[in-house]
């Protein structure tokens, strides 16, 4: 390998994450552990539960995460990795990597991976708190999630509250200007909020947990869950939704085979797309009414669900 390649690539590997801190020299071992292999396009990196033995460098070229069924739900371009985590966890695939056209990519086998570490106590000193910033940083982005989650709860208990407070001003309006008996006004409001339909709205993700938080945020709304695209139509089927908000990546029927279905059954209705695995890029040709990358504010989320139920109404 040339010095100006080596060099090249020295200075590539130091942006990733997991080499983050390394000194040139370390840099150049774990170049030695890797195997430089070029892939023509629709070749498979790494499938959903195999073993994680291999990490990749993608340096050129493009990959794609794909469903089950070929669904192509996240691109990937240089310079990225794959399966970092993996090799260090052991923990076995939780996606379908493939080649989208031919690329050039760097493979680092976990047995040579963990003999390069044990050969330089630093380096691996160096390796592993990288990984334990990088898993921080995931901790501190769930914990802005659930901040984000608890201050819209807050916000979503005032404006309840604050309904009540109007409903019961309404109420002694009534009383005092009507001369109404309070028992009898009481259950003609009462009444009257049972006949007033609530909009509805579809919450599809295959996360129990993000589904309980959306419907917690959209408390006021009637929602409706479902964990992936097939129960979503089953729904849509009994009772069409006000909006439709869906994740991209779920097993069975996806985020995207989901908004082409439902623009055959039900092209009115709008749907939010949420997904921590692609872009704004990947989605553009698909009829989703907007995205947003989680994790997301779910400030952001609520305004834009208010905004959306209120032009579809």
């Amino acid at each position: 390998m040339g010095k100006d390649r080596v060099r090249i690539l020295v200075q590539t590997l130091k942006k990733i994450p997991l080499f983050k801190g390394l000194s040139p020299t370390q840099i150049q071992h774990i170049l030695g552990a890797c195997q430089s292999r070029r892939f023509d396009g629709g070749e498979t990196l790494c499938a959903t539960g195999t073993p994680a033995d291999e990490m990749y460098i993608l340096l050129s070229g493009s990959l794609g995460v794909v469903t089950e069924d070929g669904t192509l739900v996240a691109t990937l371009s240089p310079v990225t990795t794959v399966g970092e985590m993996g090799i260090v966890t052991r923990e076995v695939r939780r996606a379908t990597v493939e080649t989208l056209d031919t690329s050039n990519v760097l493979v680092i086998k976990r047995a040579t991976f963990e003999a390069v570490l044990a050969a330089d106590t630093g380096l691996e000193a160096r390796i592993y708190r990288n990984i334990v910033d990088i898993l921080a940083d995931k901790i501190v982005q769930d914990n802005v999630r659930m901040r984000d989650y608890l201050v819209e709860k807050v916000r979503q208990e005032e404006r309840i509250r604050d309904a009540r407070q109007r409903a019961e001003l309404a109420l002694e309006l009534v009383v005092s200007e009507a001369g109404m008996d309070r028992a009898r006004a009481h259950a003609l409001v009462e009444e009257g909020v049972l006949r007033a339909p609530r909009l509805r709205v579809l919450i599809v993700d295959d996360e129990p947990e993000m589904r309980r938080m959306l419907s917690d945020v959209l408390a006021d709304y009637d929602t409706v869950e479902a964990r992936d695209g097939e129960e979503a139509l089953a729904e849509i089927g009994e009772d069409p939704p006000d909006l439709v908000v869906t994740d991209i990546r779920m097993p069975g029927m996806d985020g995207y085979t989901l908004v082409k279905k439902l623009r055959e059954q039900a092209p009115e209705t709008p749907v939010l797309a949420i997904s921590g695995y692609v872009s704004d890029a990947d989605i553009a040709d698909y009829e989703f009414d907007a995205f947003l990358e989680k994790p997301m504010n779910l400030k952001e989320f609520r305004d834009f669900v208010d905004v959306a139920l209120a032009d579809h109404d």
